[in-house]
């Protein structure tokens, strides 16, 4: 008789060593004992439950694992450029500096030769006697000019580079002295503020300190008299 076969040989999930029977056992009336549809196991889930290879595991950790976030160490922050810094800090001492009449032209590139310059001017007039009259001076120190070939022209512009030289420096003067009184201003507002309340704050503490001593010697000469009335008397 021939060896019944289980669930599992049945759905080809394992494989007999016997040879399975034929036709011929079966027309001599072997029993198959098939099993009835609902006492079989649903085993459809197998191949959910069955364990991947390994390969496949590691292969699918490292498409699942996402990269770790590169974290930038901050830098400090460095100057591009240090020969621009330097110059702020120079412009800036600049206009805090007292300047000289000549720092003022030379920083303008001014003529620096009297003959070129309205001041050749000035030369003329002392050369003349003062007694003459103020337009036979002028008349004077003219003729002279046009006779040692100096142009008035000439005179007159580097007289208007020189004024708008001065008026430049004396706009950035008035101009930084309003923005250090600006500053100043906000700060001493600032620190007025700041001393009004540090001395609100001293106020308060020392309110605080009476009403906390004035609580604690009550309750102290409170006690006292307790015991006072409590304990024997001598």
């Amino acid at each position: 008789m021939v060896a019944k076969k289980s669930i599992f040989e049945r759905l080809g999930l394992m494989e007999r060593d016997e040879p399975l029977m034929n036709d011929e056992s079966i027309s001599n009336g072997d029993e198959l004992n098939i099993p009835e549809p609902e006492s079989v196991p649903d085993l459809t889930h197998l191949n959910e439950q069955t364990e991947m290879p390994l390969e496949v595991k590691k292969m699918e950790t490292v498409v699942e694992k996402k990269p770790e976030p590169i974290i930038e160490k901050k830098t400090e922050d460095v100057p591009k450029d240090i020969s621009d810094k330097l110059d702020l800090i120079i412009g800036a001492y600049e206009k805090n500096k007292m300047l000289t009449i000549d720092e003022i032209y030379r920083n303008a590139s001014l003529d620096t030769e009297v003959k070129k310059t309205i001041f050749m001017t000035d030369v003329y007039l002392k050369a003349i006697p003062e007694n003459l009259p103020p337009d036979i001076k002028r008349e004077t120190v003219l003729n002279i000019m046009n006779v040692s070939n100096i142009s008035l022209d000439d005179l007159l512009n580097d007289a208007y580079k020189r004024i708008d030289s001065l008026n430049t420096v004396l706009e950035e003067t008035v101009a930084t002295t309003q923005d250090v009184f600006n500053r100043n201003e906000a700060t001493i507002k600032e620190l007025e503020k700041r001393i009004e309340d540090l001395k609100e704050i001293n106020s308060n503490r020392r309110k605080f300190q009476e009403d906390q001593n004035t609580m604690i010697e009550y309750e102290i000469q409170k006690i006292i008299n307790l015991v006072e009335f409590v304990k024997p008397k001598k």
